[in-house]
């Protein structure tokens, strides 16, 4: 059986690990970040697809709650759900898993703004795909 389409895995390499061997935690969103775009590439909403509608999704906020280190060569899983879609921004959760151990969770919320930087309605098609997708869409 395939793994669902919004489930990443990657390991942790040694350039995301800090002195003490464990993946550093900055190095956590970057990985989250790296789930969500292939998540939506997965879904045919790529880089390309973005840029074409003339919007940017920026990052309003970023949190996360760090449980247990991932360590050198770790294999990790992370999932992504979109957990709130509003007018204008949108809340991705993430979850990092190493087995059944959860390592860390995250959460980021983007906003959407026009050429000129001023807030702006989240592109429709956008917001179809994260609808469509029972997989992503934990905001129903």
């Amino acid at each position: 059986m395939a793994d669902p389409m919004n489930v990443y895995f990657t390991r942790v390499r040694a350039h995301q690990t800090d002195v003490n061997g464990a993946m550093y935690h900055g190095a956590y969103f970057d990985v989250f970040d790296d789930a969500r775009i292939e998540t939506f590439r997965r879904l045919g909403y790529d880089y390309a697809r973005m840029q074409s509608t003339g919007l940017r999704p920026v990052i309003r906020r970023a949190e996360a709650e760090f449980r247990t280190p991932a360590l050198m060569d770790d294999e990790l899983q992370i999932t992504v759900r979109v957990v709130r879609l509003r007018a204008a921004s949108m809340d991705i959760a993430y979850t990092c898993h190493r087995g059944d151990t959860v390592l860390a969770v995250g959460q980021v919320q983007f906003a959407f703004i026009d050429e000129l930087g001023r807030p702006t309605r989240i592109p429709n098609d956008l917001r179809q795909v994260v609808m469509a997708t029972p997989e992503l869409n934990a905001a129903s």
